[in-house]
């Protein structure tokens, strides 16, 4: 499979909401019942973290994040096969983002809103069941065609595989990506009488949350109300700029931008290349820009976060725009011997732990009494006044005397871009929430440590 440069259509909506008819799974009748698959992937270029595209009965569902209807009584199988599924782990809860927002979560204990079931009692509740190729990682099971049913054990089993199957997740990309197909079957029964919407998650990544509902035989929506619980923050659509780079957050920092030289890149060619550069210039603006900061409540750790966060984000966006600019394109990712796959399996490794530790940060940035999320002070480069110069070295070559810190004969440059001559100075003001050119503001997470149990 080829994993690399695409063609970035991005069919989001401004709000986190799909009111389209649900994405269908492809199903089929066997001896056990009805099994139906979703085969589930990753826009990595949708957004800051990058969305889930699912792939149904008629193909690709459509858009990223796209809501999902499921038949109760059927068995439905969640792949997660594909390399960017990689620091991607699905999860399934009765609240957006599930733990990671503190929303309870489908589990063997919790029977679902405004249920009446009595599963709770035996833990026979609905519950994601987490397997690696054959093997089903867990104990506990509300359906036989997995594993033998547990609700009538003395002591049922509460353990549905996710302590064995997320972990995984952080492995190194290579040992990922060689293990056993990664996958979720999810059997919600029919004597369980929530018709409640529920949602899919990232349990590493916060804010990659989507819609299920359930459907009749013919895909209806059984719960055609107004959704009775909302995704409480907009999905995020890239600029077009974003879109031509494969990035996020850059529109505002193209060159020419007074916080920034007026390049970073030197040389720059055409083609593929030449864009490629200019979009590096873009990001290290953006990068330089936030990394001007003030010292935020007296705290080195918040100081640490600010200049932390961008430094990151700077190096996210620029494996995106190696990856699209078609040179690191690879059609198998545990190819070693190929330069192109080395760099794309690199930068998988980058983007996808990188975002990760950001929101880390921002959470320990929420965590910090009196701490702000950014805390930017605007550092303006100004053009030099060559007329200015030019009457200071004069009053300068009318002395005797010269230093060798001062005189442009004996000071060597240090690039091009950067002798004595061509220097700008840099102008600091005060500010610590100027609007102009500001870094982009993101939801915030809170630290993502890999759980200890299925919570």
């Amino acid at each position: 499979m080829k994993f690399g440069s695409i063609v970035l259509s991005i069919g989001l909506a401004a709000k986190a909401v799909n009111a389209d008819k649900p994405c269908r799974a492809a199903c089929v009748s066997t001896a056990e019942g009805k099994e139906c698959t979703f085969i589930v992937s990753r826009d990595e270029f949708a957004s800051e973290l990058g969305y889930f595209q699912f792939s149904g009965i008629n193909g690709d569902c459509g858009s990223t994040n796209p809501t999902l209807g499921i038949e109760k009584g059927a068995t439905y199988f969640f792949i997660q096969e594909d390399a960017s599924n990689y620091y991607h782990p699905l999860g399934f809860a009765y609240g957006p983002d599930g733990a990671l927002a503190e929303e309870d979560e489908l589990e063997p204990g919790i029977r679902g809103p405004n249920s009446t079931s009595t599963c709770e009692s035996n833990n026979s509740c609905p519950a994601p069941m987490y397997s690696q190729g054959v093997k089903y990682l867990g104990n506990y099971s509300n359906n036989a065609l997995i594993s033998p049913l547990t609700g009538d054990d003395e002591d049922p089993s509460d353990n549905f595989g996710l302590d064995d199957y997320e972990p995984q997740f952080f492995n190194p990309i290579y040992d990922w990506i060689g293990s056993e197909t990664y996958s979720v079957s999810l059997l919600y029964p029919t004597d369980n009488d929530s018709k409640a919407d529920f949602f899919y998650f990232c349990h590493i990544h916060q804010f990659m949350t989507g819609r299920i509902k359930f459907i009749d035989s013919n895909g209806d929506a059984i719960n055609q109300e107004e959704d009775d619980v909302v995704i409480d923050y907009d999905y995020q659509v890239p600029s077009e700029y974003d879109q031509s780079c494969g990035t996020f957050g850059l529109d505002e920092f193209q060159l020419p931008n007074n916080q920034c030289p007026d390049k970073f890149v030197c040389n720059r060619p055409e083609g593929a290349v030449g864009k490629f550069a200019e979009c590096v210039d873009s990001m290290n603006c953006a990068m330089l820009a936030g990394m001007t900061t003030n010292v935020n409540v007296d705290s080195a750790i918040a100081l640490f976060n600010h200049q932390m966060i961008p430094h990151h984000q700077n190096a996210v966006n620029m494996c995106k725009a190696l990856l699209v600019s078609g040179e690191a394109d690879c059609d198998d990712l545990s190819d070693e011997e190929d330069n192109a796959c080395v760099i794309n399996a690199l930068c998988q490794e980058i983007i996808n732990v990188q975002n990760a530790q950001i929101q880390t940060m921002r959470g320990i940035l929420s965590g910090i009494e009196g701490a702000s999320q950014t805390d930017d002070c605007v550092v303006k480069i100004k053009s030099n006044n060559k007329k200015e110069k030019s009457s200071k070295n004069s009053k300068s070559d009318g002395k005797n005397s010269k230093s060798a810190s001062s005189s442009s004969e004996d000071t060597p440059p240090v690039s091009s871009s950067s002798s004595s001559e061509d220097t700008p100075p840099v102008v600091i003001s005060s500010s610590s929430s100027s609007s102009e050119d500001a870094p982009v503001s993101a939801p915030v997470a809170a630290p993502t440590p890999i759980r200890g149990d299925d919570d």
